[in-house]
């Protein structure tokens, strides 16, 4: 690994949403500036394809832009692993790691998956992941997603939970876990949708900082 394991990461899935406009970003604000404003409000961002191309080499203006402690979370779509695996340098330390996104483990996605998680802490949301597969992603050093609201915990070294809206009980546990949990490479927590986002992170960084309070207290 390139990058130095994190401490727990909490943001949205994107940054520049229309509906934003008004109830998070100022009316007058530039749409240039939309990005250094979220990252000096919040610690983590989870950036979806469309917004860096993939193209690592576009990672570097983001970096010039956020605050030194902000980190991202790549999301990579399964047509992008084979290019994405074979990148030598990435932004460290902005980079926190990668989300692959894939319909379902394949043995085409193993060779490139272990070699990006060579590079990089990775995580995969993966539509279909039957019997097996979290143990054969864990042995090729790759993390599985969690989602809160369907009660599914992260696995693996480098832990992601997602979330698609807001249910508190479940949020709590979620965020629980992964100050808990034994993931080497760090963990996320990340809103998917925009409204949700909204209503969302500032609660969720509150109960975190709350947990991890009563944690260092124990």
């Amino acid at each position: 690994m390139t990058n130095a394991p994190t401490p727990l990461l909490i943001g949205a899935r994107g940054y520049a949403h229309a509906r934003w406009r008004g109830a998070f970003y100022p009316d007058d604000l530039p749409r240039e500036w939309r990005f250094l404003f979220y990252s000096h409000r919040y610690p983590a961002l989870l950036m979806p394809a469309r917004a860096w191309g993939p193209d690592p080499a576009r990672l570097a203006l983001f970096g010039d832009e956020a605050p030194a402690d902000f980190r991202v979370v790549l999301e990579i779509p399964e047509k992008s692993l084979p290019r994405m695996a074979e990148v030598a340098h990435w932004p460290a330390p902005l980079v926190a790691g990668c989300l692959v996104r894939l319909s379902r483990l394949d043995a085409a996605h193993r060779k490139p998956l272990a070699a990006l998680a060579r590079a990089l802490p990775v995580t995969v949301d993966v539509r279909s992941c039957p019997a097996g597969c979290r143990e054969e992603l864990a042995a090729l050093g790759v993390g599985v997603c969690g989602r809160p609201d369907a009660s599914r915990a992260p696995a693996g070294p480098f832990a992601v939970s997602l979330v698609d809206r807001i249910d508190r009980r479940a949020l709590g546990a979620a965020l629980r876990g992964l100050i808990t949990i034994d993931a080497p490479a760090g963990s996320a927590l990340f809103f998917c949708e925009p409204a949700t986002a909204l209503t969302g992170l500032d609660e969720a960084l509150l109960l975190a900082d709350l947990l991890m309070g009563s944690q260092a207290g124990l």
